[in-house]
């Protein structure tokens, strides 16, 4: 053909320039989100971790004598909370505070969350707090790995629509990390970005655990949904 050594865009809309005008175009955007997700499958198991894979038989169908429901009932509100939140989010900074004792489906709901969203085209990072306080520690004190790399990590927990923030309260207990936890959570709060928090502590241990500004920041900026029942992980075994 005439034009058959000639190079050709592969985007007919940008001319593989990526942007049309000042906005990205959508080959760009497509690109964006197959990099997140490879980026988040290093973490999560995305195909695995399913809304409609979340087991609601694990959790025990007995009522409970003070509340009148069952841990089940409640879990499958969570359940509907944590659906709603991926399926609507919009960027414009709700948050999410999941607690609860360990083994009882926070992480899992969480990767659900981050599957959903950034499969909606947000920017999506998920990280322990232990991991996101050590790349702070990396940049403070210049003591692990390279620095440059810790804070382009750091760009994307403060830059990113949304931040999945997992195991609040295994990091270390000490000054710094208090200060490193305040300042995302305060930081995003400001720019108006989501963040989805799990933690094994209670409302009470993370007023003790931490500063006030934190706790109270939880406390009146998040819905708190809370995770009831036995630890999933043993009862697996037990079957």
């Amino acid at each position: 053909p005439e034009h058959c050594i000639d190079d050709l865009p592969a985007c007919k809309r940008c001319g593989d320039r990526g942007y049309v005008g000042l906005e990205p175009c959508e080959c760009l955007l497509r690109l964006y989100r197959e990099e997140q997700r490879r980026e988040l499958s290093k973490l999560l198991d995305l195909n695995g971790e399913r809304f409609s894979s979340f087991q609601l038989k694990y959790y025990d169908d007995q009522k409970d004598p003070d509340t009148g429901i069952s841990p089940r009932q409640h879990m499958e509100l969570v359940l509907l909370a944590c659906r709603r939140y991926a399926e609507t989010f919009d960027g414009k900074g709700s948050n999410l505070f999941l607690s609860g004792g360990p083994g009882l489906g926070k992480t899992f709901l969480s990767a659900c969350i981050a599957s959903v969203v950034s499969e909606r085209g947000w920017s999506v990072v998920y990280e322990t707090a232990v991991n996101l306080c050590s790349r702070y520690e990396a940049v403070r004190f210049a003591q692990r790995g390279d620095p440059e790399e810790a804070e382009q990590d750091i760009r994307r927990y403060l830059q990113c629509d949304l931040l999945i923030l997992d195991d609040l309260g295994m990091e270390r207990d000490n000054g710094f990390t208090v200060s490193v936890i305040y300042e995302v959570i305060n930081a995003r709060l400001r720019s108006g970005k989501s963040t989805v928090i799990s933690s094994n502590l209670s409302a009470e241990e993370i007023s003790s655990r931490y500063n006030p500004q934190v706790a109270s920041r939880l406390a009146g900026e998040y819905e708190n949904l809370k995770f009831y029942g036995r630890d999933i992980r043993k009862l697996k075994k037990e079957i």
